[in-house]
């Protein structure tokens, strides 16, 4: 890695010098690129084109984000968390292009009896906010029962959740149990195991 010794003279440098970008940061750290020279006859691919959407949507939805003082504050003590090296913007953004991930539903303790339990385990690239179960009788069709957990306590990457059945379904019903988890910058993702 190059290393630069500026001039004492020079305390800020910004912007285009001699066809590169300079970008001072808030932590002190200075970024260098070289600009781009535009292509105005390149098309981009239609996957391209896709991605730059969702980059831009991500983009727009980072300042709502931000404006809740709650999710602002969890993802400054993230970044705090991870160290200097993480950016509160590409942490946010990265969060929301990846949506979380449902690991595990285990069924084994479950027979539809009071007191039976359901193992939950959900992961995602920055925290899991909270989860929800519900218990439907595709028999009966309608939902038994329901449930949320919110992490409320700390932001975990993986979130463990044992629900504990409080409602009895008859032994000859077919069940369905629907999991949903969520992450802190909104993405949702559901799951279904049938007993």
């Amino acid at each position: 890695m190059a290393r630069i010794v500026l001039n004492p003279a020079i305390q800020i440098i910004s912007g285009d010098v001699g066809g590169f970008i300079y970008r001072q940061q808030e932590d002190g750290s200075l970024v260098l690129a070289k600009q781009p020279l535009p292509n105005p006859d390149r098309v981009p691919t239609e996957a391209q084109a896709q991605q730059l959407q969702r980059f831009k949507e991500a983009c727009a939805r980072f300042t709502r984000l931000m404006e809740n003082s709650s999710t602002q504050a969890a993802y400054k003590q993230l970044v705090e968390e991870r160290g200097i090296s993480s950016r509160l913007r590409a942490v946010v953004i990265g969060d929301i292009l990846r949506a979380p991930k449902i690991n595990t539903v285990d069924l084994s303790k479950y027979m539809g009896a009071v007191g039976d339990t359901i193992l939950v385990e959900a992961e995602d690239s920055v925290g899991i906010s909270r989860l929800t179960l519900s218990i439907y009788d595709t028999t009966a069709s309608q939902v038994v029962e329901s449930g949320e957990k919110v992490i409320t306590s700390q932001i975990a990457s993986v979130a463990e959740w044992e629900y504990t059945a409080t409602v009895a379904v008859a032994a000859d019903h077919a069940i369905e149990v629907r999991v949903a988890a969520y992450d802190l910058a909104g993405n949702q993702i559901e799951t279904s195991k049938t007993k």
